[in-house]
C-alpha cells in the first residue's frame, strides 16, 4: 500500500501547483481560462460542441472558479 500512497501524495500535489499556477494567470482551471470545455473526442472534430464551463460559469476567471467551489 506505500505505493498507492506514494502516487495519491503526488498526484495531489500536482493538482495543488496546477491550481496554484492558475491562480497566478488568473484562469479557471477546470477549462484554462476559455470559458467552454469539449468532452471527449470532440477536441480533435471539427464541428464540435462546446459545453459551457460550470466551474466559472464561462467567464474563464479563476476568481469565479473560486465563488463556485
Amino acid at each position: 500500500m506505500g505505493i498507492m500512497n506514494v502516487f495519491g501524495d503526488w498526484i495531489e500535489k500536482r493538482n495543488e501547483r496546477r491550481i496554484e499556477l492558475c491562480k497566478s494567470q488568473g484562469i479557471c482551471p477546470e477549462c484554462q481560462g476559455k470559458g467552454f470545455n469539449l468532452l471527449g473526442t470532440e477536441v480533435y472534430m471539427v464541428n464540435s460542441s462546446y459545453y459551457h464551463c460550470a466551474g466559472c460559469n464561462g467567464s474563464g476567471s479563476y476568481f469565479d472558479w473560486v465563488k463556485t467551489i
